[in-house]
């Protein structure tokens, strides 16, 4: 990316290319930061198998991300690509846990907009953490499916 920065020749191509290089930065920046945010908290001492999986996501992202600044070979830009639809389905999978558990622990229907409401603010599982990860799996995707692709 950083070379498709430095060869654009019109106006349009380097607004193009600064945009990619901004986004591929900012899902570089979350996939390092919730990685690290999750070994700081603890999370992967959770009781179930699954606090594993958004840690995992970040580790496998993370050389991904900072790979497709310096090459957007074929098999880098798919690879790119399925590890941020991988963030991307894991936050709303994540999310949607977060809220179905803290309805659970509540006693409240998700159906109910008080008690959707409700299981959105229980600070012990954060809807919104599985969120982040959506946000930066979309923010990846819109790099990488915009990436040409060349060898």
């Amino acid at each position: 990316m950083i070379q498709r920065l430095l060869r654009a020749q019109t106006d349009d191509e380097r607004t193009l290319a600064f945009l990619q290089n901004l986004f591929l930065l900012i899902a570089a920046f979350g996939l390092v930061f919730y990685g690290v945010e999750h070994w700081v908290i603890d999370h992967q001492t959770l009781t179930h198998w699954t606090a594993l999986i958004p840690a995992w996501v970040s580790i496998i992202g993370t050389p991904l991300a900072i790979a497709m600044f310096f090459s957007t070979r074929k098999w880098l830009t798919y690879a790119f690509v399925g590890g941020m639809a991988l963030a991307f389905l894991t936050g709303l999978l994540g999310a949607l846990l977060h809220l179905v558990f803290n309805a659970s622990d509540l006693g409240v229907s998700l159906f109910s907009i008080s008690g959707f409401l409700e299981s959105m603010q229980v600070p012990y599982r954060p809807v919104l953490a599985g969120l982040a990860h959506t946000h930066v799996g979309a923010v990846g995707l819109a790099v990488g499916l915009t990436a040409w692709v060349k060898d």
